[in-house]
């Protein structure tokens, strides 16, 4: 039955380039950062508890030869994280272990020793409201830590290379901010990505003093309001290169409301359209407030593109394009036949996988494609979104009108045909 629904829509053959794909670095062409060099997770994480993007292509390109050490975990409060990462770390060792033991003596003997300092890590981890954690190492050349506020699939790979795909498709599914804090002398460039704030830019203006002769005080003023308007006009070009080339999707100013206004006008119609519509928020605010604020508004943002993102899945149920429950949908997933992916940010079910070859089931058996049995998955949720991810599906997790995808269970695929699902179905893996 599987070789037949695979000659439907394309070769095994066709399926395992497809497959292999998705585990190459990714095209991520130009580094612009160094990475911290600290010799161990601790260290790393307290210099710098984040990851950007550019360090993300500099991690792909730049590490020893020899095994690196990936891990991404979820948290939760009842969760044994430690009983999780041993099961995950036996089962690697295991399966890695012809690949281990090519490698030369001094690197062999560096596995365990990673392995120690990054089970040390997580024991030690306090997650402060983070839901997961990626971690990537290879003894002293590479440390690096990331909380997540976002779930993942468990999993730690031992490579030639780090698994940076998962990480890097979280970060693409994101809202990047561009911050400019305002004012009359110095206009400070941010940028703002899953709850980490990093300063990229700043231009400073040298505006005249207020204290002059009398005489002169209307040529001064006059002065100042010219100096103003150069110092405005300079930071909208800025901010709107930094916006271009950062990647960003919003723009939050912050600053007093005046001035903000004024800013306004400066800046392209296509930036405005952008805006953050932020509550009143005080230059001097601290980073807790700055946060608070700023996540505010990319919640209410993302509310307003949810609705609408939803709205839009009774036309393209009409029309036969859409998989709606989680059976239907992972066999949609199954056959790749995913291009959006709309899914309950609470939903959890057990499952199962084949990470070999893509393959999800809800029942236990061997995959169709090896016959090797089924890894049992904790969450097949979390697996689902991470197939999808590293085949280019727009992934949407459902955080604000789950109201409006429960009229679907709580899940559910646009497709890339029409064709109904029903006639591509897999056969399960225990028929």
């Amino acid at each position: 039955m599987i070789e037949r629904v695979a000659t439907i829509w394309e070769t095994i053959e066709e399926r395992e380039r497809r497959v292999r794909g998705t585990r190459t670095t990714s095209a991520m062409v130009r580094a612009a950062e160094q990475i911290p060099a600290a010799d161990n997770l601790k260290a790393a994480f307290a210099e710098r508890p984040f990851i950007s993007r550019d360090e993300l292509r500099n991690i792909a390109r730049q590490h020893d030869e020899g095994p690196v050490i990936t891990l991404y975990l979820n948290f939760s409060p009842d969760r044994p994280l430690l009983s999780v990462f041993d099961s995950l770390r036996h089962g690697e060792l295991e399966a890695r272990k012809p690949y281990i033991d090519s490698q030369p003596h001094a690197q062999r003997l560096r596995v365990p020793k990673d392995l120690a300092d990054v089970r040390a890590f997580v024991d030690g981890f306090e997650p402060e409201g983070a839901r997961a954690i990626v971690i990537f190492k290879q003894a002293s050349r590479l440390n690096r830590v990331m909380p997540l506020p976002v779930r993942v699939a468990d999993s730690l790979t031992i490579d030639v290379d780090p698994y940076i795909e998962p990480l890097e498709a979280i970060m693409e599914e994101q809202r990047r901010v561009l911050a400019v804090d305002l004012s009359k002398e110095k206009t400070i460039f941010s940028l703002y990505e899953l709850g980490f704030e990093e300063q990229i830019h700043a231009i400073t203006s040298s505006i005249p003093r207020d204290e002059v002769e009398i005489s002169r005080r209307d040529e001064v003023q006059r002065h100042r309001l010219t100096h103003l308007q150069w110092h405005l006009k300079a930071s909208a070009q800025a901010a709107d290169r930094l916006f271009r080339e950062r990647g960003c999707d919003m723009l939050a100013l912050i600053g007093e409301e005046g001035l903000v206004k004024e800013f306004e006008d400066y800046i392209p119609k296509a930036m405005k359209e952008r805006l953050l519509a932020l509550s009143r928020l005080s230059p001097e605010a601290g980073p807790n407030q700055r946060r608070a604020a700023l996540e505010g508004a990319l919640a209410e943002e993302l509310k307003r593109e949810e609705e609408a993102a939803l709205g839009e899945l009774g036309f393209f149920k009409g029309h036969g394009r859409l998989a709606a429950g989680l059976e239907p949908v992972i066999e949609a997933a199954n056959l790749f036949l995913m291009r959006q992916l709309f899914l309950d940010d609470r939903l959890a079910r057990v499952g199962f996988v084949c990470r070999t070859h893509h393959f999800l089931s809800l029942t236990s058996g061997a995959c169709p494609f090896d016959n090797q049995p089924l890894l049992s998955a904790e969450n097949v949720i979390d697996e689902l979104v991470e197939i999808a991810r590293l085949h280019g599906v727009e992934v949407r997790l459902v955080m604000y009108r789950q109201d409006l995808l429960g009229l679907y269970d709580g899940v559910a695929a646009v497709l890339v045909t029409a064709a109904p699902v029903d006639e591509l179905r897999t056969v399960s893996v225990t028929s």
